[in-house]
């Protein structure tokens, strides 16, 4: 299964970005969402009721994000395990951009089942997986569209540059080695 498509979020990139990675907003814009539990910052538990195919189960899972770049993009990868329905894994790709005073969020999935949840077919499980989508987006959506805008955060100092290369003393450094060498091979030369 794979979907690629596009929503437009009206908040900026960086309030998109705090959200997304929320587990309370995820837990209210999932659809099914039982529980979301951040046990790292890039890694999050899952708990999800989902009807596929009309089997209803719950799903524990994963989310693990990685090549980060906040507020611009990530890489999500997960997995989800119900007991008598199988097994869901799959990746996204997540890009956000500013544009038209919100963020364009393009997005790319691609997903497999095992077990029961496989023997429905493809286009079962492609038309759950963007039924799911279109709920969390129309809920996301809607949650951001009542947050207040806030600017985006100060970009973080560059850190403090060390050594004599930064310091005001550092020419003269080498001026007064330069002197020495010179004088050394005048002298004794």
């Amino acid at each position: 299964m794979r979907i690629a498509d596009a929503q437009w979020i009206p908040s900026t990139p960086h309030q998109t970005w705090d959200a997304l990675i929320d587990p309370r907003v995820l837990q209210q814009c999932l659809p099914g969402c039982i529980e979301v539990r951040q046990l790292s910052p890039t890694e999050y538990a899952i708990t999800l009721r989902s009807k596929v195919g009309g089997l209803e189960h719950d799903y524990q899972g994963e989310i693990l994000l990685s090549d980060v770049v906040p507020g611009r993009s990530a890489m999500l990868a997960f997995e989800g395990m119900g007991a008598a329905a199988g097994l869901a894994i799959g990746t996204a790709q997540l890009t956000l951009a500013e544009k038209e005073n919100g963020t364009r969020m393009s997005y790319t999935v691609a997903g497999m089942a095992g077990g029961k949840l496989a023997e429905l077919g493809e286009a079962v499980i492609l038309k759950a997986g963007q039924k799911v989508l279109d709920k969390f987006f129309a809920a996301f959506i809607e949650h951001m569209s009542h947050q207040p805008r806030t600017a985006p955060p100060p970009p973080a100092p560059e850190p403090e540059a060390t050594g004599l290369s930064n310091s005001s003393w550092s020419w003269a450094l080498v001026a007064l080695v330069v002197v020495v060498l010179v004088g050394y091979h005048v002298l004794y030369d």
